[in-house]
This record gives C-alpha cells, structure tokens and sequence, in this order.
C-alpha cells in the first residue's frame, strides 16, 4: 500500500472508532440492545484490522505502525471497559 491509502485507512478507523465509542455509550445509557451489537461488532473489526494493518506495516518498516499498534490497544481497552459495563447492566457478573 502506498502512504496515502495507508492514511486513508487509518482515518477510516479513526471515525469507525468514533461511531462504535458513540454507539457503546447509548447502548449504555438507553438500553438500545441493536445499539450494542453494533458497537460489539464495530471494536471488534477495529481492533482486529489496526492490530493486522500494524503488524503488516511495521514488517515493511513504516512508521504509521506504531499508530495502528496504539489504535489497537486503545480500541482493545474501550471495549474491556465496554464489555464490562454491559455484563454490569444485564446482570451478568
């Protein structure tokens, strides 16, 4: 991939992050089950193409890989914390 495409893509996630991180937080507080599942499903391909994307970038040595790698952690955080808040809601834990 070239430096713009890899960019693009990084920004892409970026607002892939921002819908799923708003779509966590309305689950949360209104109880919008559909809500959930999207934002369940938005981190998870989050997390699991930044931590791919990364691991392929830093193999050619590219120095955008570094953010990816962070965008996984964090994306990999908020949804602990996610998952954590949603058990305590259904009274799962």
């Amino acid at each position: 991939m070239d430096n713009k495409s890899v960019l693009a893509l990084f920004f892409v996630l970026i607002v892939v992050f921002i819908f799923s991180f708003t779509l966590s937080l309305d689950a949360i507080a209104n109880n919008h089950a559909m809500y959930g599942v999207y934002s369940l499903c938005g981190f998870l391909v989050l997390v699991l193409l930044s931590l791919f994307q990364g691991m392929m970038l830093s193999k050619d040595g590219v120095a955008l890989a570094y953010w990816f790698r962070t965008l996984s952690v964090v994306s990999l955080i908020v949804l602990v914390w996610y998952i954590t808040r949603a058990g305590n809601l259904f009274g799962w834990w």
